[in-house]
């Protein structure tokens, strides 16, 4: 399959709009390649590989997320590309899987540009906020669209373009025993991936989770789902009983709410800075994250607090100061700001420092959140859901994937703001008095915990192919490790990539050659 340069143009452009979504206009895990490779399989008149690609490329970057500042190899646009590549090949899935790696590596190095690039964009604005240019301030943020975009498209045109008729010719000249060793290595591949989900969660401590949804899924053979509900329920049971009888949680009296006597906001001016926060990413840099998102949301409703320009331009500069927390709890400290700059605005002895030291301190358990329990457990389950059924070419997966996640992008942005504004710091504080944030992502380690030990059994394939004679009597290798246990290399292989991550920094790395070496040496020496 030829792709020509104006197919070439628009599939560039679709994919780099996909792309743009996962910083620059709301994080609705449409990038993701459990959803954009069956989107562009659709596309591209192949939706089984994309199906296969898509769901494949997910697992083996499950646990690789980009945490806190971190820009790891980028799943995104290694299933998208490696999608694109596959379609173009005649419909080779193991080609597309093959070279998601590269291509995410790549995919890396062009987000660090585009995020050293947008430091230049802050410095700009924050001339711009000096001199109360409010709106020349929001376009330099908002410019960070066109600066993910480009970086983007550039490089998938490339690839598109140029690449898929050289991708063509190396794959008619590979031998048979080397594609099918990259089916083996695709099978190997997600072990990487939930190495990399126990890593990010508390494994040493409820490890014994991890190990019930193994066996659960080897002996009574449940799907990941039925494994996710037990372990909710699971996690309920213990929760309750942990609780002692004098803890109500969070009571509607012990969170009061705001002590301003008077409310200058209306529901209309949080549902501007609502809808704003889906724009909140768009400059993301090294050096002060997400400080001009943070300022770009609440502008309207500080524009309406402080009709002083002098009171204006000093919240303006306070809030294009350092920020960083996951983008679906981050609306909660906006909502708490918002309470705090009313009533500063209302002369209540609300210090900057008050503010900028409350924003700072709920930076840290609102990431916690937004980290081990969207990313590493949420996201997760549902990925795991939905590339099992796209696995077996069934196009309900993505969407099982999908819609579970822009709810949660929705609800979580807008309660956030509802109920960090409505009640202030005291929400906040009195859930962490009561133990609520630590039980919450107490209970999301087990389920999590419990739907990757399903995970292991489910999608690590790996088999050892050799046989001997003893005695006339043929010893089948593979059987003799069922009979100990079912699914063993697996898990071994799985725990054995854990330790390597714990004890190496870049061991991710390393990982995923021996990935493909064990693959193709051992299809080729004829032992897995």
């Amino acid at each position: 399959m030829e792709i020509e340069l104006i197919s070439a143009i628009l599939l560039s452009g679709f994919v780099a709009i996909l792309m743009t979504e996962n910083y620059g206009y709301g994080y609705w895990m449409i990038s993701r390649p459990i959803f954009a490779g069956p989107l562009l399989g659709l596309i591209m008149g192949d939706l089984q590989t994309g199906l296969i690609v898509g769901a494949s490329v997910e697992l083996m970057f499950m646990g690789v997320l980009p945490i806190g500042g971190s820009v790891p190899p980028n799943a995104q646009i290694a299933g998208l590309i490696g999608t694109i590549f596959a379609i173009s090949a005649g419909g080779k899935p193991e080609v597309g899987i093959a070279l998601a790696l590269p291509i995410g590596i790549l995919a890396q190095f062009l987000i660090m540009l585009a995020w050293n690039f947008n430091i230049y964009l802050v410095h700009r604005a924050d001339n711009a906020l000096q001199e109360l240019n409010l709106k020349r301030a929001e376009r330099l943020h908002l410019f960070g669209i066109i600066v993910f975009f480009t970086v983007m498209f550039i490089p998938t045109f490339l690839a598109v373009y140029f690449g898929s008729e050289f991708v063509n010719n190396i794959v008619g000249s590979m031998p048979s025993w080397f594609m099918e060793g990259l089916k083996i290595t695709a099978g190997i591949l997600p072990a990487i991936g939930m190495a990399m989900l126990l890593k990010m969660m508390n494994f040493k401590k409820f490890w014994s989770f991890f190990l019930i949804g193994f066996v659960l899924a080897v002996y009574l053979e449940l799907n990941v789902l039925s494994i996710a509900f037990l372990g909710l329920g699971i996690a309920v049971s213990i929760t309750a009983v942990g609780t002692k009888g004098n803890d109500s949680g969070i009571s509607r009296d012990s969170s009061r709410k705001s002590t301003a006597k008077t409310k200058i906001l209306t529901r209309k001016d949080l549902m501007k800075t609502f809808f704003r926060t889906f724009f909140s990413m768009t400059s993301i840099n090294y050096e002060r994250y997400g400080s001009l998102g943070f300022c770009y949301a609440i502008l309207p409703a500080l524009k309406k607090l402080y009709p002083n320009n002098q009171d204006l331009k000093e919240s303006v500069v306070r809030h294009n100061e350092f920020f960083n927390c996951h983008p679906y709890t981050s609306n909660a400290i906006i909502g708490v700001t918002l309470a705090l700059e009313e009533q500063r605005a209302q002369g209540n002895p609300i210090t900057s420092d008050t503010i900028s030291s409350t924003k700072a301190a709920l930076m840290g358990p609102l990431s916690g959140i937004g980290d081990s329990v969207f990313k590493a457990t949420f996201m997760t389950i549902f990925a795991a859901i939905g590339a099992g059924l796209a696995l077996d070419g069934n196009a309900l997966g993505p969407i099982i994937f999908i819609v579970p996640n822009v709810l949660l992008n929705i609800f979580s942005r807008y309660y956030g703001i509802v109920y960090g504004y409505q009640f202030g710091i005291s929400l906040i504080l009195k859930m962490k008095d009561s133990d609520v944030l630590n039980k919450f992502v107490q209970g999301a380690t087990i389920v999590g915990l419990m739907v990757t030990g399903s995970m292991v059994v489910n999608f690590v394939k790996v088999a050892v192919a050799a046989k001997w004679n003893f005695g006339g009597k043929e010893i089948n290798l593979q059987e003799l490790l069922d009979s100990i246990l079912p699914g063993l290399l697996p898990l071994l292989l799985t725990l054995g990539f854990l330790w390597a991550l714990l004890k190496y920094q870049k061991a991710i790395y390393w990982l995923i050659l021996l990935c493909f070496m064990v693959g193709l040496a051992g299809k080729f020496l004829g032992v897995v």
